[in-house]
């Protein structure tokens, strides 16, 4: 007999099954149909259908590829015992007042819970602006409300257990255009947003840095992956790479987060950036006039260098854009010689159809 493919209960059934309010339904509906959970974080992380996971104290509150709720874990009394003020109320003027809190009754320390109203990819499948949007509003979130910028970010308190205090203030969730009218963050900067080092990503800024860093390193470094059947390969290439800078953070991401990551850059690269897209490019920017052009730039550029009076600065500023402007070229140079030695090509014909010496090409190819 087949076994019984199980079936995840609706999230209507399983809120009525918990009785818990209908603040929390949002995030009932959006919860992992396999998330993480545990009763103790020392002891490390189960994976449990979601309706045997909710009777856990912790539990991952978002799925793999999208964020519908920000957490900020807040390691001192959310609210003060003498002025009753929550954490949100102190600091200048009020702060966005959050869906739910769970909190520990023997600290006074907890979970603030925000819903968000459209959920955030975090794989190439969605635009990046959105994830970076949501690294500013968590940053700034962060420190708003003093959270613990070394939260990991994959389990919470669970606010349907009985272990915690769970105030729920209303079941409206938040844009992220809405968040950050309290936050003074400018929504075209928010979006451009990019952790400058490890040391400042957290929360979903790891996935920015990540994603802004590997995928950078993925558009050049996939040339030397192309062969038939050779995607595995690349994504194995690509998750090394993210663990090395994965090692980078005060609170790595987990593996099944970085196996996500690099599936999706290594599928997106894989479709999108080819052989034949290469050939195109080389076919449209390598043409025998545009390398004459190139030429001709070039020599302009070194007569100009010598004979015009320009200050030292400026010389040296001229120089550094002209020596970048070098290792670019023969950056693309030494991928089009890749390219056409892998369709045969000899390196005396390659090195007449770019324009450079025989011995430059056989130096760029390793060969003889």
């Amino acid at each position: 007999m087949a076994a019984r493919k199980h079936k995840t209960p609706s999230a209507e059934q399983l809120a009525f099954d918990l009785g818990i309010s209908a603040t929390l339904y949002h995030w009932v509906e959006h919860l992992p149909h396999r998330p993480y959970c545990t009763n103790d974080l020392g002891a490390g992380l189960r994976i449990r259908p979601v309706e045997r996971a909710l009777a856990y104290r912790y539990l991952q509150h978002n799925p793999p590829a999208q964020v519908w709720t920000i957490v900020l874990d807040v390691d001192h009394r959310i609210c003060d015992p003498e002025s009753l003020a929550y954490c949100w109320e102190t600091k200048g003027p009020e702060g966005p007042i959050p869906n739910a809190i769970a909190i520990n009754p023997e600290n006074g320390h907890g979970h603030l819970f925000y819903f968000l109203k459209a959920g955030v990819t975090r794989t190439q499948a969605g635009r990046e602006a959105p994830l970076r949007y949501l690294a500013a509003v968590e940053r700034g979130l962060c420190t708003r409300m003093d959270a613990d910028n070394r939260y990991v970010g994959l389990v919470s308190k669970n606010p349907a257990h009985t272990d915690w205090l769970v105030w729920s203030f209303h079941d409206q969730p938040w844009s992220l255009g809405e968040l950050s009218e309290y936050l003074d963050l400018d929504a075209a900067n928010a979006r451009r947003y990019v952790p400058n080092t490890p040391e400042e990503a957290f929360q979903e800024g790891r996935n920015v840095y990540l994603f802004h860093t590997a995928r950078q390193w993925a558009y050049r470094a996939i040339r030397d992956y192309w062969a038939p059947n050779g995607l595995p390969q690349w994504q194995d290439a690509i998750l090394g790479h993210l663990r090395g800078i994965n090692g980078q953070f005060q609170a790595p991401l987990f593996e099944p987060e970085l196996r996500t990551i690099a599936k999706s850059i290594a599928g997106w690269t894989w479709r999108h950036i080819t052989p034949k897209g290469l050939q195109d490019l080389i076919e449209r920017t390598h043409t025998p006039e545009l390398q004459r052009e190139r030429g001709k730039r070039a020599t302009n550029q070194a007569e100009a260098g010598r004979l015009g009076g320009l200050a030292v600065t400026n010389q040296a500023e001229a120089g550094i854009a002209s020596g970048k402007a070098r290792r670019q070229s023969r950056e693309q140079d030494r991928a089009t010689a890749r390219l056409l030695r892998a369709q045969g090509c000899s390196y005396r014909e390659i090195a007449e159809r770019l324009e450079v010496t025989h011995p430059t090409v056989i130096n760029w190819l390793g060969g003889k």
